[in-house]
């Protein structure tokens, strides 16, 4: 697992254009992507006091113009502890998120349906998902949400992996990140429509077969949510547990 936190440390930070490191953790922002919470949070890595986490989000990502609040807490035990205070601050969503390491036993999946995509032909299916889920939202946030993808790049070799109709519309995808002997698969999505046809799992076993040559292959999944026991049929093995706080500037979803 030391990997895994090592992979994702510097995967994150080199995506960021500016990193505040702190006593307790570190602040990452990326200031040409403003609306994408994922790059412009809070990492709490060791004990510090839930109102002191709190404080410094207001005045990091405040003070670079952010108007969402998002907290890290990479130890659940103290992302427990800070729950409290983080509701009481208004934060009125809290994911408890879990790094699931592959086992190393076969998924087999019809990998010939799978593609490789670049990301001129991934981007129509990003600006559509997106605006689906803010159809208010201003088409430059829009923009922002499907291009941020292109970050990964700083950090990783990255494949945009996707399942495509005759037509060429692409109705499931994932992303796949390797450096260093680690890999990570994430942004595993079905179009609703197109569920149930073992496109998800066809996308994982190629991924899996892809970083077949890594020393470590990992995912994180929502604890609540029903893909984590369907990544438990396919091999992948709880490992750690982080805490996450959000704090919207209107009713939306995570983004």
């Amino acid at each position: 697992m030391g990997r895994v936190a090592r992979f994702e440390r510097e995967f994150a930070r080199a995506q960021a254009t500016e990193v505040v490191d702190l006593p307790w953790g570190y602040a990452l922002l990326q200031h040409d992507f403003p609306v994408s919470w994922a790059h412009n949070r809070l990492v709490v890595t060791a004990p510090v006091d839930a109102e002191t986490a709190i404080a410094t989000a207001d005045l990091v990502l405040g003070g670079a113009g952010c108007r969402h609040r998002l907290v890290t807490y990479l130890d659940a035990a103290e992302g427990e502890r800070a729950a409290p205070a983080f509701a009481a601050a208004g934060y009125g969503t809290h994911e408890r998120l879990v790094t699931m390491v592959h086992g190393g036993g076969p998924v087999h999946g019809d990998r010939a349906r799978v593609e490789a995509l670049t990301f001129a032909e991934l981007r129509p299916s990003l600006l559509a998902d997106w605006r689906a889920d803010f159809p208010d939202d201003p088409e430059a946030d829009i923009e922002q949400l499907a291009d941020r993808s292109l970050l990964a790049g700083r950090g990783a070799e990255v494949a945009f992996l996707g399942v495509r109709t005759p037509a060429g519309r692409v109705v499931a995808r994932g992303e796949l990140y390797r450096r260093d002997g680690v890999a990570q698969f994430e942004n595993l999505i079905t179009h609703p429509a197109h569920r149930g046809r073992g496109h998800a799992r066809a996308l994982l076993a190629e991924a899996l077969a892809r970083s077949a040559g890594d020393d470590v292959r990992f995912l994180v999944a929502e604890a609540t949510g029903w893909p984590r026991g369907w990544y438990r049929t396919l091999g992948y093995l709880d490992r750690v547990e982080a805490h996450a706080f959000q704090r919207t500037p209107a009713a939306c979803p995570s983004r």
